[in-house]
């Protein structure tokens, strides 16, 4: 199983190496455009940086649990913003 520092390390390459910026990565997996990240979302997300199936819905519901702000169980822009300068920070 991929530890935690294997799985954001993928994340932060999806995210800085697939999109020119943050923002573009975030519109991109807000599939219904309505300024949020859905669960469904960000398991997408996380599924596009390679994290097998099974990982993929865990992980996202951690990524939600621990960086969801106003705990309405869905990342908006700047939740989002915040936790891709940590991401990628720990680069």
């Amino acid at each position: 199983m991929a530890s935690k520092k294997q799985i954001l390390n993928k994340l932060r390459i999806l995210i800085t190496q697939k999109f020119d910026d943050p923002e573009q990565a975030f519109h991109f997996f807000d599939k219904n455009g309505d300024g949020h990240l859905s669960s469904s979302e960000l398991k997408k997300l996380v599924s596009s940086a390679e994290i097998n199936g099974f990982l993929s819905g865990i992980v996202a519901s951690r990524l939600l649990k621990e960086l969801d702000e106003d705990k309405d169980k869905r990342f908006n822009w700047r939740e989002f913003r915040r936790a891709v300068k940590t991401l990628v920070g720990e680069a």
